[in-house]
């Protein structure tokens, strides 16, 4: 195969198995519910006559304190775990229907609950690692940042410059790094941390192809993202400032499981060197 091939081939096995999408789709709806949820909370506690009047006021500013950010914050912070969770069990189940699509030509909503259970924890910790690790690398940034606002500006500028230097290749090389960390955990029963050597072994061994992959991966994304930008403008006046994050998990309810397609054909291959020969994704 070669990486046209991971793309049509995804095409045909998605609209054969719609059912693909009912993770993305479970998970869409519990994180719009949970960014509510949260958005309000997190009114309520700043500005508790905000959330029940709805009467914006400068003098609603003169309500918060030290007590009520730290509540705010922990609010955001567990709501954001929780999507993580979310995201996680999404994942896995949404790459264990792919294996299976792959393997036997169409997906069942069982083996998505049982490798949805079975692997999300996994990937939740992984996932935390890469934002973590995605949080250090902005640190030179935030330094510059930090020190052109308190007046040292050539030595800020430069370390500015660096620090956007160091973001750029590092966000880059850790998302090429963690490509398929989510089908070595599913696919290839690895381990939190043998997931990691697993991906960076497959992009390490196979540079060119995880490269172009996740570039198309990403042309795609920016792509859909600026039509979005643009639609979401008019339905602001009707879903209010929840319309882009509506209309982004709308669509995230058909790239999620259509990425996952497209990678796990290519781990598949370049991992365990299947080869498809027929329009029934029947192994060779």
């Amino acid at each position: 195969m070669d990486i046209g091939d991971y793309y049509s081939k995804s095409i045909e096995s998605f609209r054969r198995n719609w059912k693909i999408t009912v993770p993305s789709i479970v998970a869409s709806i519990l994180t719009a519910l949970l960014i509510i949820v949260g958005f309000f909370g997190v009114m309520a506690t700043l500005s508790p006559n905000l959330s029940i009047m709805g009467n914006f006021t400068p003098s609603i500013f003169s309500q918060i304190n030290s007590n009520s950010l730290f509540t705010a914050g922990l609010i955001l912070l567990i709501i954001e775990i929780l999507i993580y969770i979310i995201n996680a069990f999404r994942t896995a189940a949404t790459v264990g229907m792919a294996k299976q699509i792959i393997m036997d030509g169409s997906a069942s909503l069982d083996i998505a609950w049982k490798d949805g259970i079975k692997f999300f924890p996994k990937i939740f910790v992984v996932s935390i690692i890469k934002t973590i690790l995605t949080a250090i690398i902005t640190i030179p940034l935030i330094l510059g940042l930090y020190l052109i606002f308190n007046n040292v500006i050539l030595s800020g500028i430069s370390v500015l410059l660096i620090g956007s230097i160091i973001l750029f290749i590092g966000f880059i090389l850790i998302s090429l790094i963690f490509f398929v960390f989510n089908q070595s955990i599913v696919v290839g029963q690895k381990s939190v941390i043998g997931s990691i050597k697993d991906s960076y072994d497959i992009f390490w061994n196979n540079k060119l192809t995880v490269f172009l992959v996740a570039l198309i991966n990403a042309v795609i994304s920016m792509g859909i993202g600026l039509i979005l930008g643009i639609i979401s403008i008019p339905l602001t006046f009707v879903a209010g400032p929840f319309a882009t994050q509506i209309v982004g998990l709308l669509v995230s309810i058909i790239l999620v499981p259509y990425f996952a397609l497209v990678m796990t054909y290519m781990y598949m291959e370049l991992k365990m060197g299947f080869q498809w020969i027929d329009r029934d994704a029947k192994i060779l």
